[in-house]
């Protein structure tokens, strides 16, 4: 007997108190975000210095038969009807690229310890879920500080495409 459970992680840019309905991008890597992908509304109260609002998360779903390992999948997904843009340059574009890329490289990372802990014959559930959620954490934690640092800064962003890039090629082994 299966049992399968689907938990989604939400590391969000924005919060939206909005009902929406999902139209999840999953990252691709030929496939860089555009303008058309940032579908939602943008709230009436906006100031025009949140110019942009994205909503990329990390979510999994595991399928585990009694006593084996847990099968996951790890999902690394921008959701257009809940991300808008009102301010419609390409450096606040190439910024949430950068983030939904980063969102990959952890993914990535999760996958490649999902494959360890496999590896070792480990079944406990729950093991994998706090693993899951450490390294979303350190993801939530870099993209805070990112934030900060990239906004209004092309030459960094420039910096930034390159080194996420890099990143993305070493763990190509781990790509859903």
């Amino acid at each position: 007997m299966k049992h399968i459970f689907s938990v989604l992680i939400i590391i969000s840019f924005c919060c939206s108190f909005v009902t929406h309905d999902n139209d999840y991008l999953d990252w691709m890597p030929n496939r860089s975000l555009s303008f058309g992908d940032f579908r939602g509304n943008i709230p009436a109260d906006v100031s025009s210095k949140s110019a942009v609002s994205s909503s990329i998360s990390l979510s999994y779903q595991i399928t585990q038969i009694p006593g084996k390992t847990p099968e996951i999948i790890i999902f690394n997904r921008f959701d257009r009807n809940a991300s808008w843009i009102q301010l419609k340059t390409q450096e606040i574009l190439d910024l949430q690229q950068i983030y939904f890329d980063y969102s990959e490289l952890y993914a990535r990372k999760i996958r490649k310890e999902i494959k360890i802990m496999n590896q070792k014959n480990i079944t406990d559930k729950q093991k994998y879920i706090n693993l899951i959620t450490q390294i979303a954490g350190k993801l939530s934690k870099v993209r805070s500080k990112e934030n900060a640092m990239l906004y209004d800064q092309p030459h960094l962003i420039k910096i930034m495409k390159k080194d996420i890039s890099d990143s993305l090629k070493l763990y190509a082994d781990y790509l859903k």
